[in-house]
């Protein structure tokens, strides 16, 4: 009977993305967006493969949303009422 391959939901120190990868008995892994090499510090979720990736999806989308929030208080008019 083969085995799972489990994934871990890591986050770049240097891009700040969320990304996916195998569990593997190396603490090293590198950035699959910006290339940059790193240590394994903190997991933000482990499970299947596609489970990851959903979680990935989920945390990238509510992290740009949160960077978008200064950008729309900005751009957006203020109304006076009178």
């Amino acid at each position: 009977m083969a085995s799972l391959q489990r994934s871990r939901v890591l986050r770049c120190c240097s891009c700040r993305l969320f990304q996916a990868h195998q569990v593997k008995k190396s603490v090293k892994w590198t950035c699959k967006a910006c290339g940059e090499k790193q240590s394994f510090l903190q997991a933000y979720g482990e499970g299947s493969g596609a489970d990851c990736r959903r979680h990935v999806q989920k945390l990238n989308l509510l992290q740009g949303q949160v960077s978008e929030l200064p950008l729309r208080k900005n751009r957006s008019p203020q109304r006076v009422a009178g």
